[in-house]
């Protein structure tokens, strides 16, 4: 049965930003505990952020959004290109509009970064389907 515009699906696209977020934050308090020479914490930090990683992955199989190498390259270049050309400049114009210059400026290298990627996806999906020889 598909889980296709059910509350389910819904819930799963909220337990998936949920174990992505806590990963992150898992792990920056792992560097955090690492520098401040709590190594047994950040050991456990890093650990429980590999679960959350897999907690993820899991979730993304129940929503059938893993495919085939060439279209998750070809999704992938979508979602760095909508990133680098509308959202980041999005919160960049407003961080700037509100005077926080070096969070605007955060966004800006981050519309770059997310350039880059989108590159990076789009040359590999070429020589993948065969269009770069």
């Amino acid at each position: 049965m598909s889980v296709k515009g059910t509350k389910t699906e819904k819930n799963l696209w909220l337990a998936f930003a949920g174990e992505c977020q806590t990963r992150s934050k898992y792990l920056s308090y792992s560097i955090k505990a690492k520098e401040e020479g709590h190594d047994t914490i950040a050991e456990a930090f890093y650990n429980t952020a590999k679960d959350e990683d897999i907690h993820a992955s899991e979730i993304l199989g129940y929503l059938g959004a893993v495919n085939n190498t060439l279209s998750n390259l070809k999704l992938s270049v979508q979602s760095e290109y909508y990133e680098a050309e509308t959202l980041y400049r999005e919160f960049e114009r407003v961080a700037r509009a509100e005077g926080l210059e070096d969070i605007a400026t955060f966004f800006n290298h981050l519309c770059e970064k997310e350039a880059q990627h989108q590159a990076e996806f789009l040359e590999m999906a070429k020589e993948l389907s065969g269009e770069k020889k």
